[in-house]
């Protein structure tokens, strides 16, 4: 939230972030056991790099794989460029071409394990699952990988382990699938897919109480989702623990996974449960009447039924039993006067005016037949498939009846396969399923070529919670009768279910190829479309994750184009051209959909966030309130919708100048949400822009504590500067260790990277040492003639590294000697304190204890100095250059690119030696032009130059000088984390003096270092 705040005296460029890797680029360029990651500034191919990088922030791929060629061509064994080269040819779909590239370079050079793990990452996109898993684990188990490369590499072994697990469930390959499965559980405890595949393995397998276990231990360790808490559901019910299943339906009707389109069946099935449960007695009386049939007891079975029949008079299913014991005894006539005598008192249902038409049938009562067939269709609770087995029983009664055939052997007689159905129909209708199931399955051993039977089998299993198994049997059948329209539209509706959208469209597709009935054909129709949506939809949701812009906005717009597209795809299609920096069109997209009418408050923040990069703050204030007001947001949306509004109404405050409710209203915040890191980052910006740098650095160390980012090390590092400079360095170098990896550095140009790296020196400057030494030529000897004048000063901060922390104060310990043609010698050893009182300005005031080696002074005196500079190259030949140290001759001036700028220095310095009581000034100025080179890290100028002298002990107590100059300047040294370790300075100039005295002309240089 907010931007990193600065030093004045730094100078940070950021660039937006357009670049998101979708393969994890190797995170630590550091040193890596002599592995050559990344060229320093000057060396080939580091321009060429950074113009790459450029241009791959910009989303101009084409443009950087040029750039990126040219850098591997001009330094083929840096490992950077292979790795920007491989994510560029990712980027523009070659990736077979990216691997070659790093196998390339893996073959003949040294390399780190974060190479191997991109190209892991890039076999895995070619489905190369075997050298994939292979280069991942190695690159893991290497312990090398930062640790957000490590969970990237975890999560995608989670996927291979994972793919290979559906692809053997579907293969009927069950112990390998759960193998496979529990791999991928090790790799993520938390994830769920592992163990619902593993649950529907051992369902599959007839292991219904391990698949219980599985899922009952996950849900006692983890929160459960809807549909876990369904499947579970499903899997009691079939174990008739009513109760249970009865109490996790209702808890995955509470879920807020479940679409509305899986809360019908729910609700169906809490239905069946909770029925289910209260029959549960009766079903346990009426199992000894079907065990009492099974074993063809007729007699016994149905005393049995005619004692329930009288114990629940008002229940059909004792009836059906009791009909059914008669039939099966020959004593249809009896069947009918039961039927007769409950339908008198009792409304029946389409099953029992069924079950007494074939009853009637059988009898020879043609026309009482009829009529009971015709009034089942007439019912609304008919099932399709049981109003069709209806239509051709009432058919095949008109045509007997119209024969006037004998009123019984007249009358076909159902078919084995018919009589089998009609179990299986009525055992469905009344819920008993493992009846309907044997029915079905003896339905098919009469004709394994028929459709119908496998229609009810799966209908019964799927009603039993045994998923696993009816998407086996409808395998098993397609294997054999690929050209079944029902049965492939029935597994489609299975897959789609599974969730595996792309094998239920297939499906559909080939079912709506043959001949269907138009109910039927309109709903696979429905269900194609739907899976087509879901396809072109998750891809555009994945493409969004990964942050492909471009990948995200052509299938976001393709999913538009479906009529049922949510709002969801539309976000897509606003958050994906926000990505690619289109942020107007983004916007009027974002005006769009909200007029459509019943826009979420997902929908309002996503307009707030765009306004409020186009600067409209109030109407971002407005829209981040409304998607509170309309609610739907997730948590963690939720948090930063109102971590926005605080931070609105902070600023609000704060621009009114009330600190103090500003200061109220983001501590609130962080103290109510206290995990959440953005709320503690942005607190801490805010009393950075008080100057509390204390409170401030309090603040990001809280945040980072709850979540290391990169934009907030920098930020804790900016405030370090003001408390403590150790930790300074700490979170700049920490920030170098994950520049590549965090999304929040990653995109950033190098300039910036180089930035950090010189302001680590700077922070790591507790003790410094400048060393100068000046020489003048061709000065008439009667004012002074040649001149030789070295000195030095080391400095040690009070910054909290080395001693405590007081603002801009410093410690000093320095020497000076000077001699010219006359022999006249100065030479005097320093001791003091100096105090630089203004952040970012180069003005300091010293007081310091001077001891003399010569008798031109007191022995010893005190001495005050004052300095000025600017621009950090001029340097004086005066007498008075011993107060040299009081300016910092590298100004944090660095050559982060290469170009031609002014020049401009200036620098002044005062000395009062109080035992002489003697006053000295002296300054200096350079005007002209420079070359600065990034590559070879050296400045080039010519300027003219001024120089002005005061002493007051000298009888002609002014001096002048002017003429031209050359100046040099290079930095030395420096490694993974320091731009340099050292500056070296040159000037040359030959000046002309005019005024009272000419002690201020002839050749003049100087040579300065700091380190």
């Amino acid at each position: 939230m907010g931007g990193v705040f600065r030093r004045p005296c730094a100078t940070i460029v950021f660039l937006a972030l357009a670049l998101a890797s979708t393969t994890p680029i190797a995170a630590h360029a550091g040193v890596n056991d002599g592995v050559r990651e990344e060229m320093r500034p000057g060396e080939p191919g580091y321009q060429e790099l950074a113009l790459a990088f450029a241009r791959v922030a910009k989303g101009d791929y084409e443009g950087a794989l040029k750039y990126a060629q040219r850098a591997r061509s001009l330094a083929p064994d840096y490992e950077m460029p292979v790795r920007l080269l491989a994510d560029i040819l990712n980027k523009l779909g070659r990736i077979g071409e990216a691997v070659d590239v790093i196998n390339d370079f893996v073959a003949s050079h040294k390399h780190s394990m974060a190479l191997i793990a991109q190209r892991g990452h890039l076999r895995k996109r070619l489905m190369d699952v075997a050298g994939a898993e292979a280069d991942l684990r190695s690159a893991r188990d290497s312990g090398a990988l930062t640790q957000e490369q490590a969970a990237a590499v975890n999560v995608a072994l989670f996927d291979l382990a994972m793919s290979a697990a559906y692809k053997d469930f579907n293969g009927s390959r069950l112990n390998e699938a759960i193998e496979n499965a529990r791999a991928a559980r090790k790799l993520d405890e938390k994830a769920e897919a592992p163990v619902r595949l593993i649950a529907d393995a051992f369902s599959r397998q007839g292991k219904a109480q391990a698949a219980l276990d599985e899922l009952n231990r996950y849900v006692s360790q983890n929160k459960p989702s809807g549909r876990l808490l369904a499947q579970r559901g499903y899997l009691r019910r079939a174990m008739k623990d009513l109760k249970g299943a009865e109490a996790d339906f209702d808890a995955a009707l509470a879920a807020p996974d479940i679409e509305p389109s899986e809360t019908l069946p729910l609700r169906n099935a809490l239905a069946e449960a909770t029925q289910a449960e209260q029959d549960s007695i009766v079903q346990a009386e009426l199992a000894q009447v079907y065990a009492a049939i099974a074993k063809r007891d007729y007699a016994r079975a149905v005393k049995a039924a005619r004692v329930l029949r009288a114990k629940y008079p008002n229940a059909e299913a004792p009836l059906f039993a009791l009909m059914t014991a008669l039939s099966k005894s020959r004593q249809a006539e009896a069947a009918v006067k039961e039927a007769d005598a409950f339908i008198k008192d009792n409304t029946p249902s389409s099953t029992l005016l069924a079950q007494r038409g074939y009853s009637r049938r059988a009898t020879g009562d043609l026309p009482g037949a009829i009529a009971d067939f015709r009034a089942a269709l007439a019912r609304p609770d008919i099932e399709p498939a049981q109003a069709k087995r209806l239509k051709l029983a009432l058919a095949e009664a008109e045509r007997a009846n119209e024969r006037g055939g004998s009123p019984v052997g007249g009358v076909v007689q159902a078919t084995p396969l018919q009589q089998a159905l009609n179990s299986g129909y009525d055992a469905l209708k009344v819920g008993r399923l493992d009846e309907a199931v044997r029915a079905a399955r003896e339905a098919h051993d009469l004709d394994p070529e028929a459709e119908e039977p496998i229609l009810l089998l799966l209908t019964a299993l799927l009603r039993e919670g045994r998923k696993a198994e009816a998407l086996a049997e409808a395998n098993r059948y397609l294997a054999s009768f690929p050209q079944s329209p029902g049965v492939l539209a029935q597994r489609g509706f299975m897959r789609r279910q599974a969730k595996d959208v792309s094998g239920a469209a297939a499906d559909f597709e080939q079912a709506l190829k043959f001949d269907l009935p138009a109910d039927q054909k309109l709903n696979v129709t429905r269900a194609l479309d739907e899976a087509r949506y879901t396809l072109v939809a998750e891809k555009a949701f994945k493409a969004l994750a990964a942050r492909d812009w471009v990948s995200a906005l052509r299938y976001g717009r393709a999913a538009e184009a479906f009529p049922r597209a949510d709002e969801a795809v539309f976000r897509v299609t606003i958050a994906a051209l926000a990505g690619l920096g289109h942020t107007e069109e983004a916007l009027r997209a974002s005006n769009a959909l909200i007029a459509r009418g019943k826009a979420t408050g997902q929908a309002y923040a996503q307009r707030a966030y765009l306004r409020k990069t186009l600067g409209d703050g109030a109407g971002a204030l407005a829209d981040f309130v409304q998607a509170l007001g309309r609610g739907g947001l997730p948590a963690a949306q939720r948090v930063a919708v109102e971590l926005e509004i605080a931070t609105a109404r902070a600023s609000a405050y704060e621009t009114q100048g009330d600190v103090a409710r500003a200061r109220d209203e983001l501590v609130t915040f962080a103290q109510t949400h206290p995990g959440y890191a953005a709320g503690w980052s942005t607190l801490g910006q805010f009393y950075a822009r008080q100057k509390e740098y204390a409170a401030a650095l309090e603040a990001f160390e809280t945040s980072l504590a709850v979540e290391r980012s990169g934009e907030v090390l920098l930020n804790a590092g900016y405030a370090s500067v003001y408390v403590d400079r150790s930790k300074e360095s700490q979170f700049f170098r920490e920030a170098l260790d994950r520049w590549s990896s965090d999304p929040s550095l990653s995109a950033r140009p190098p300039r910036d990277r180089d930035v950090i790296r010189t302001q680590i020196v700077e922070s790591d400057a507790s003790v410094r040492t400048n060393v100068v030494f000046n020489s003048i030529a061709d000065r008439p000897k009667r004012w002074g003639g040649h001149q030789l004048q070295p000195s030095f000063e080391t400095v040690i901060r009070f910054d909290g590294r080395f001693l405590p922390y007081i603002f801009g104060l410093e410690g000093l310990i320095g020497g000076f000697w000077s001699q010219d043609q006359t022999r006249f010698t100065e030479s005097y050893s320093r001791l003091g304190l100096r105090l630089r009182p203004f952040d970012g300005i180069n003005f300091s005031v010293s007081a310091e204890w001077q001891h003399y080696f010569t008798r031109n002074a007191p022995f010893n005196q005190l001495a005050l100095s004052w300095g000025y500079g600017y621009g950090g190259f001029a340097y004086s030949s005066a007498t008075s250059a011993g107060a040299a140290g009081a300016i910092e001759p590298t100004d944090l001036s660095y050559p982060h690119e290469t170009t031609w700028q002014p020049l401009t220095s200036f620098a002044t310095y005062g000395t009062y030696r109080a035992g002489e009581r003697r006053y000295l000034q002296n300054a200096v100025g350079l005007l002209g032009y420079s070359y600065w080179d990034a590559g070879s890290r050296v400045v080039l100028g010519a300027a003219a130059m001024g120089m002005a002298t005061y002493d007051s002990a000298d009888t002609r107590r002014f001096a002048f000088g002017a003429g031209p100059a050359l100046v040099a300047r290079t930095w030395l040294g420096g490694d993974f984390y320091r731009a340099f370790d050292g500056i070296l300075t040159a000037q040359i100039g030959y000046l002309f003096p005019f005024g009272e005295s000419r002690r201020q002309g002839g050749l003049n240089a100087t040579i300065g270092v700091s380190f």
